[in-house]
């Protein structure tokens, strides 16, 4: 039996009538920007999209995703090593999300016991998470919702009047004797062209838990190029260029996701490599209400090398086309396009001939309309065709095809009450396997494996006044046809196998919970208290990160209390406390050996703190402290690997502590 400490709420019933009515996830009925402090929410369309700006992440001198990430309950980032942090959006993993730098999207995994996604926030503008499925246009695979990280402007640094500026921070992290040190120049051309280039680099020696133990293998040294060029052309054209990469290397155990150091987890070397480069062109006509074109082609490639001596390679290559054009005609706002994809995957020992390689490509067709049927209500409908393709190292073909739609109204009961309710799917194909599971020809797709289908149901309402905001909302995520690792031998009894490398269609995954959101705010301070409740099973078990890690991970109950206080024009002063509830009792389903075993995930809060002063006498310079994890509490973070070390044999299985107090001193100098 699997023990949630919550209620049982009774609200599937609620949920298939939605359904049945045939209403979507669309989450306000104007484009507006609520505010939910310290961040926002933006509502456009179909979709509900927190927004964690600059401010937020400056503020709190983010670091690393989860630092980036924590500021929605919704969302958990798990592993308190840089490289082994995976990403959790209503408990479903980064896997199932679609994840985007600068519209690039960070496809595939380069080996499953470290995370998918690597970023540097100082280069970050904002952050945009959707959570469940979204509209048509986020873009192939979006089972679970969607990240896209959106990188600075010239124009963002840039006075009206200025010419050319710099920005140079330099901060020092307490925890783990560590340093960030950044520079970045920007300046304009002419009226026409500017442009930015920026050097950020950091180093960290291993964490320390709240207990003053080091966590072997979490030291990092990182170094990350970015440029950016943007050319306005006139009548609404705008070029822009953008190329990031980032560079970390370090003392890694073999496995990172563990804490256990031994003979099958060594420390070895371990480095890690990402290039990202976009060219993007955009119309959005002066002239007629047809032509609102945004087009783009990227480049993404992430690398990984572990060891010294026969060190395993594996390499990521992902090439993409978006193409897509937004109009209005009457009461409508049509979006329609196109988008393509090409992954390529390599994999072996290093100098030597690749053992493993696989390639897979996705061509997608969309259309999205949001329809102002009257004063009061909105109807979002919209779909997505896409065609999968997947050439697999064993020389097998495998396709598959599908359309997903979606449907949805917005009702707006009063000027300050609105509900939202409906419906959306989402479809995945077979992709390209990861890379170290495909080296020396390991891992084996099931021939007749097929695509997997999501539908996010939900339903929500939103009161707003006079700077007093809530929310409350239901949802149900269901994902069939899950693929996941198992052993060929035993591919008829429908467990994940986290060794296993024969991959096939599991069964369903299903999330379904509740958030509430409740905030007050004026000019000089906001408060804000977030709940969120996901209740996550696959096959009728709870999920967990060892078991089906980057696919799901069960998450106790969270609540988030935010609250910001500007206390003088030169002084800006917030409190973050994050809660979460404890999950007992998880029956452990891996191999047969384990019937009858459990697991806990005890719960935990933590608190932050963070401070920004500008002073009088320089206009220049800023300061900003950070204390995290106030009062050094020693917990594991729901995110993480579990603990399996009471089951004989398995006493390895252990996920790494959070970091326990760490005082964040930096200084900013922007001229």
């Amino acid at each position: 039996m699997t023990e949630l400490m919550t209620p049982n709420y009774k609200y599937n019933s609620l949920l298939a009538a939605i359904s049945l009515l045939g209403l979507a996830t669309s989450l306000s009925a104007q484009d507006e920007i609520i505010e939910l402090a310290p961040f926002t929410v933006e509502a456009d369309g179909v979709q509900k999209i927190l927004q964690i700006t600059e401010r937020d992440l400056s503020q709190r001198q983010a670091s690393d995703l989860e630092d980036a990430l924590s500021l929605d309950p919704s969302i958990t980032v798990g592993g308190s090593t840089g490289v082994a942090q995976k990403i959790y959006v209503r408990s479903i993993g980064e896997a199932m999300l679609n994840v985007s730098v600068d519209g690039a999207s960070q496809s595939g995994a380069l080996f499953h016991h470290m995370g998918r996604n690597v970023l540097e926030p100082e280069l970050l503008k904002r952050v945009e998470i959707q959570s469940g499925i979204g509209n048509a246009t986020d873009g192939p695979g979006a089972l679970g919702g969607a990240i896209r990280f959106v990188t600075k402007n010239p124009s963002d640094l840039l006075r009206d009047d200025q010419q050319v500026g710099g920005l140079f921070k330099y901060g020092y992290y307490d925890n783990t004797n560590g340093y960030k040190a950044s520079g970045t120049v920007f300046g304009r051309f002419n009226d026409s062209w500017s442009a930015l280039a920026s050097y950020v680099q950091s180093e960290h020696d291993d964490l320390e838990d709240a207990d003053g133990n080091a966590s072997p293998g979490s030291n990092s040294e990182q170094d990350v190029l970015f440029g950016k060029l943007v050319g306005e052309l006139g009548n609404g054209q705008s070029l822009t260029f953008s190329y990031e990469n980032i560079l970390e290397s370090g003392e890694h155990l073999r496995r990172p996701e563990w804490s256990f150091v031994g003979p099958g987890n060594p420390l070895l070397y371990l480095e890690s490599e990402r290039d990202t480069a976009v060219v993007s062109y955009k119309v959005d006509s002066e002239t007629s209400d047809w032509l609102n074109l945004e087009s783009r082609l990227s480049f993404s490639e992430g690398e990984i090398r572990q060891g010294a001596e026969e060190p395993y390679t594996g390499n990521i290559e992902s090439v993409q086309l978006y193409l897509a054009n937004s109009q209005n005609a009457a009461n409508h706002e049509l979006t329609y396009g196109l988008d393509y994809r090409e992954d390529k995957v390599v994999a072996g020992t290093q100098g030597a001939d690749y053992d493993g390689k696989e390639t897979a490509d996705v061509t997608g067709f969309f259309i999205q309309d949001r329809i102002q049927a009257s004063e009061d209500l909105v109807v979002t409908l919209g779909a997505r065709y896409d065609q999968y393709d997947l050439n697999d190292h064993l020389g097998q073909s495998i396709s598959d095809e599908a359309f997903s739609p979606n449907v949805g109204v917005t009702y707006s009961v009063s000027p300050e009450v609105t509900v939202t309710a409906g419906s959306a799917s989402a479809f995945r194909g077979t992709e390209i396997n990861d890379a170290f599971k495909i080296y020396s020809s390991g891992s084996i797709n099931d021939p007749n494996m097929q695509g997997e289908s999501a539908r996010n149901d939900e339903i929500s309402i939103h009161y707003d006044k006079n700077g007093f905001s809530f929310e409350f909302g239901l949802f149900q995520n269901q994902i069939e046809d899950i693929i996941v690792a198992t052993i060929e031998s035993e591919k008829d009894s429908l467990r994940a196998i986290p060794w296993g490398k024969y991959y096939t269609n599991l069964g369903s995954l299903e999330t379904e919970g509740l958030y509430a959101r409740a905030s007050y705010g004026t000019d000089n301070y906001h408060l804000s208290l977030l709940y969120d409740n996901s209740d996550t099973t696959v096959n009728g078990h709870a999920a967990t990160r060892y078991q089906y890690g980057s696919v799901a991970s069960s998450i106790g109950n969270t609540w988030v209390l935010d609250a910001y206080w500007k206390a003088h024009r030169q002084l800006d002063l917030g409190w973050n406390v994050r809660l979460v509830e404890g999950l007992h009792n998880l029956e452990v389903t891996i191999p047969t050996d384990f019937t009858g075993e459990f697991i806990d995930k005890p719960g935990y809060s933590t608190h932050d703190f963070y401070l920004r002063w500008a002073p009088d006498f320089s206009e220049n310079l800023t300061f900003n402290l950070t204390v995290k994890n106030v009062f050094d509490k020693l917990y594991r973070n729901h995110g993480s690997m579990e603990d399996y070390s009471h089951i004989a044999g398995y006493g390895a299985i252990i996920g790494a502590n959070e970091p326990g107090r760490d005082i964040r001193l930096s200084a900013a100098y922007k001229f």
